[in-house]
């Protein structure tokens, strides 16, 4: 593969902050930091950290697919998260292993002061690779 490829969500912000959801070139493939939005453009599980995560991934795979790659060619995940309790770290850590526990990638979790909006408790960024590109 040749040149680089982008992936837009065409989500408003998209277009006034400059940016895409993932940029794949070659064999590599960089999904941008990534919030619980439902379909219907609102907070999707409000107050529920592992229901944002999950949620989070399944954007990641939509855009991961739109590039020809998947979760399974993950090798790097960071999460930013507004609460560092055990419990929160344990549903975000359900939820990242339910979706990379068959191929594990390197993740960091970093407890941060706010996202977006204050609904928003997660956000997660991906980095893939894509062998054989």
């Amino acid at each position: 593969m040749s040149g680089v490829q982008r992936v837009s969500t065409g989500a408003p912000w998209e277009a006034r902050v400059g940016y895409c959801r993932a940029v794949r070139s070659g064999p590599h493939v960089w999904v941008a930091g990534t919030v619980a939005v439902g379909g219907d453009g609102q907070v999707h599980g409000p107050g529920d950290i592992e229901a944002q995560a999950r949620r989070c991934i399944a954007i990641i795979a939509g855009a991961l697919e739109q590039v020809g790659a998947d979760l399974s060619h993950v090798v790097r995940t960071r999460a930013f998260a507004t609460d560092m309790s055990a419990d929160a770290q344990a549903a975000f850590a359900r939820a990242h292993s339910a979706a990379f526990g068959a191929h594990p990638p390197v993740a960091t979790l970093v407890g941060v002061a706010a996202l977006a909006a204050p609904e928003y408790l997660i956000e997660i960024e991906a980095d893939a690779f894509v062998s054989g590109s």
